[in-house]
């Protein structure tokens, strides 16, 4: 079936709070899911493939001590940790001109990619890097609203479930000749445009978590307003 980034989205937040996840992040790690399927990178079956790790085991708590340091995740997932660290680095690149930080423990990296995206006209420019599901490394560029896949490798300089993310605030040009772009504002507009059909049957696992936040009819669950009461319910 298809469905409308609306959809997908509320779905998602639903799941998210069903997990334990609270208020504000449910929308971040909801985002994050919605804006990778919405461009092909298959958010809804990465998302189902994480509910056992997350289920009722929220843990956004980051210790950093010093940029210069490695910031370990614990194995904890991006859904729960990303959206605080990413806003703790913008914060911090106001009063530097550029920023690179390697996290350990930490897999699937792409979940980073929304969360770098949607703050990219902040600064000059981010670079992600890490291991994909494939066990090959990948780094984007994400500058003025678009995203590159580079094509430079960069095999012997990242151990596996290490995600290194660079932010640059200088002014000077970026340099994207031979590199591939592969998301701008108007690929995310055209793709908004269209129905969304996720993978069926991670949808359905997302979709059965969700309903779990329904609240079941009964006489005392509408005496305190769930639904209106009259024949439109």
């Amino acid at each position: 079936m298809s469905y409308s980034f609306y959809e997908i989205y509320i779905t998602a937040q639903r799941a998210f709070t069903a997990m334990g996840f609270p208020y504000g992040c449910d929308e971040d790690a909801a985002f994050i899911i919605t804006w990778l399927e919405l461009n092909n990178f298959q958010g809804i079956k990465i998302l189902s493939n994480l509910i056992s790790e997350m289920d009722q085991k929220y843990e956004g708590k980051i210790e950093i001590n010093n940029l210069n340091e490695k910031i370990n995740f614990k194995n904890k997932s991006i859904l729960m940790k990303g959206a605080g660290l990413i806003d703790y680095l913008n914060s911090e690149i106001k009063n530097k001109n550029k920023i690179s930080i390697n996290i350990i423990n930490c897999k699937d990296g792409i979940l980073f990619l929304p969360l770098l995206y949607k703050k990219s006209e902040y600064v000059n420019s981010y670079q992600l890097t890490f291991h994909d599901v494939n066990n090959e490394i990948k780094t984007y560029e994400i500058f003025d609203k678009e995203i590159i896949l580079c094509q430079k490798k960069y095999s012997d300089l990242l151990n596996q479930n290490t995600v290194c993310i660079v932010i640059n605030n200088n002014k000077e040009k970026v340099n994207n000749s031979n590199k591939n772009s592969i998301i701008s504002e108007k690929k995310i507009q055209k793709n908004l445009a269209q129905s969304i059909k996720p993978k069926s049957d991670s949808w359905d696992k997302i979709t059965k978590l969700a309903n779990k936040t329904f609240v079941p009819e009964s006489e005392e669950s509408r005496n305190k307003g769930a639904g209106g009461g009259n024949d439109n319910d």
